[in-house]
């Protein structure tokens, strides 16, 4: 089974509707909750570096349609696999970790940074109850290509879930 979970960092610079709205564009019919950064708990440390708080939320493999299409429309295939799966792959081979840009995403277009972002990114956690799993989620997801094309498209059935 497929678990994500995604999470950003709001700054007081931030307008928290604007993350939220951002990770929403990426990952339709997400849940999101608003937990308390260490500052807000305290009410303490310099207010313009440290998060005012963090939005959440977690699902199944669902919750990946939306970046899927989005990956597609972008053709950016190749670029996601090696910029952010490829990298942030553990060495199990059950789970991935990769980071998403909150401007690009706001605009709807997934977009992994370059480098760590002063405003913080979208912080993406996909598990998977084996490496198999994962690598059926990767063929679905970001499968090989050729001139920036799929060569095989499989269907979200290919990937189990509940």
């Amino acid at each position: 089974m497929i678990h994500v979970e995604v999470s950003a960092a709001v700054y007081p610079t931030e307008d928290p509707e604007k993350v939220s709205g951002a990770i929403l564009k990426l990952f339709s019919g997400i849940e999101i909750e608003r937990i308390a950064s260490e500052a807000e708990k305290s009410e303490s440390g310099d207010a313009g570096s440290l998060p005012s708080f963090y939005l959440s939320g977690e699902g199944g493999f669902d919750l990946l349609f939306t970046l899927h299409g989005l990956i597609r429309r972008e053709s950016i295939i190749d670029s996601m696999r090696n910029k952010a799966f490829n990298k942030g792959l553990s060495s199990d081979g059950l789970s991935v970790n990769f980071l998403l840009n909150k401007q690009a995403a706001f605009v709807g277009v997934p977009s992994v940074p370059a480098e760590k972002e002063p405003i913080g990114s979208i912080e993406v956690s996909v598990r998977a109850d084996s490496p198999e799993e994962m690598e059926r989620l990767f063929e679905w997801l970001l499968p090989l290509t050729e001139d920036g094309k799929p060569v095989v498209e499989v269907g979200m059935d290919y990937v189990e879930r509940d």
